[in-house]
């Protein structure tokens, strides 16, 4: 008896947080004073001490007053209020509600302003598939085209997997952002991004993109990265920190070795490892570590002359990084990952992919690269472990390769333990 009346006054309360709010005084808003509602919002949802009962009042506040006429700004701010609740430790039910009104209140933008990019990005936001995501993305870059709009549906198309045609798309998008975008820093950051994802597009589906078209691409982007700013970035990395990936990533290629040579590439990834170790914040700190694994993993995968000579280096730098102990400590093993890949022998192959396990335990990547590192070494109880856990954490489209291990390494096991006359089949 008193177990049922609980279950009904937990879903008396949900009921009644649903559909209202307590009755409390909020600081006035004018209407149409969008700053200040947005400051509301801030301090009654979104700040540390914003509880699930203040935003509710907020959302009453917000409803009530956007009932006198429509307003796109409130719509979309109670859009947000109700994605954000949607966030909340609630029933699944009740978030299904909420969820359901957002989506209600951003339509009611794109209906009253389908030139008003905000609603479809709203939308996108809140959308139940990535085939809707996509489709809202589209109605934001139609109704706005904007570099940023582009991009949003680039990633959106690459995560939706529609293969070689969705992989073509989104480099053209991304194309279009760099043509469209005016300032230089974005631009170069397109450019790159533009030829990176079209040379992946030409790896993965050789039959759908022409070498010229990727040619043209790489011509423009040459003719317009400003070289002399990224060479300032790499000259002084804690200049511009949030561009320093891209900045390797870019003066590393080896499209543009000709104008920029592997030693200017070297000597800056030497300047940002130095400026790593220095007096830097815990965030800048991580930042260098990533732009230096970048400007890494950008000239191992190139054939630039030289670039056994240059990773050569990258485990001094590597060593180097890992004792400025950076946050958080996904970086660290992402950086006992890459000592690994660039680690001839086995047993210290093995070490490093180890110590990267003990930091990220659920990553079957790495699990699946110890697990290929013991069947090199014949470990073959100690690859199977491995790459049974690894199954566990990887996606089913990830399973054949390391199926195949695991065979090689069951075979292998079994076979010791069979007498040497007895056929192995």
């Amino acid at each position: 008896m008193h177990r049922a009346l609980a279950i009904l006054s937990v879903g008396v309360f949900w009921a009644i947080a649903d559909e209202a709010a307590p009755a409390e005084v909020l600081g006035a808003c004018e209407r149409e004073d969008l700053r200040c509602w947005r400051e509301l919002f801030e301090s009654e949802c979104s700040a540390a001490a914003s509880t699930l009962e203040t935003c509710l009042v907020f959302l009453q506040r917000v409803e009530t007053t956007r009932r006198t006429s429509y307003s796109s700004g409130l719509a979309l701010l109670l859009g947000e209020t109700l994605h954000g609740l949607a966030q909340k430790t609630v029933p699944p039910p009740v978030q299904q509600r909420y969820l359901e009104r957002s989506r209600a209140a951003f339509r009611e933008v794109v209906r009253n302003e389908p030139l008003n990019a905000s609603g479809y990005l709203g939308l996108a936001e809140v959308a139940e598939t990535d085939e809707q995501r996509v489709e809202w993305l589209r109605g934001a870059v139609q109704a706005e085209y904007r570099p940023a709009h582009m991009e949003l549906l680039a990633s959106a198309l690459s995560r939706e997997g529609s293969g070689h045609t969705g992989a073509l798309e989104a480099a053209r998008y991304i194309e279009d952002a760099y043509r469209y975008e005016s300032t230089a820093t974005e631009k170069w950051r397109y450019g790159a991004s533009a030829w990176q994802r079209y040379r992946d597009a030409a790896n993965r589906y050789p039959l759908g993109i022409s070498e010229r078209s990727l040619e043209n691409v790489v011509i423009r982007i040459q003719d317009d990265i400003d070289y002399p700013l990224l060479q300032r970035v790499l000259l002084n990395p804690e200049s511009d920190l949030a561009h320093l990936a891209d900045a390797f990533t870019t003066l590393c290629e080896k499209s543009i070795a000709a104008i920029i040579s592997l030693d200017e590439c070297m000597a800056g990834l030497e300047l940002a490892v130095a400026t790593a170790e220095g007096p830097t914040s815990s965030g800048g700190r991580r930042l260098l570590a990533e732009a230096v694994l970048t400007g890494m993993r950008t000239i191992a995968g190139e054939s630039l002359p030289r670039v056994p000579e240059a990773q050569g280096k990258f485990p001094d730098w590597i060593d180097r990084l890992l004792t400025t102990r950076p946050t958080p400590v996904e970086v660290s093993a992402n950086l006992f990952e890459a000592r690994a890949d660039y680690t001839v022998g086995l047993p210290e192959r093995a070490d490093a992919l180890i110590s990267a396990i003990e930091i990220s335990p659920n990553r079957g990547d790495l699990r699946s690269k110890l697990g290929a590192t013991y069947v090199s070494l014949e470990l073959w109880a100690e690859a199977l472990e491995e790459l049974r856990v690894a199954k566990f954490f990887l996606p089913p489209e990830k399973h054949e390769g390391v199926d195949r291990l695991v065979e090689t390494a069951d075979k292998a096991y079994q076979a010791r333990f069979r007498p040497p006359d007895v056929p192995t089949n």
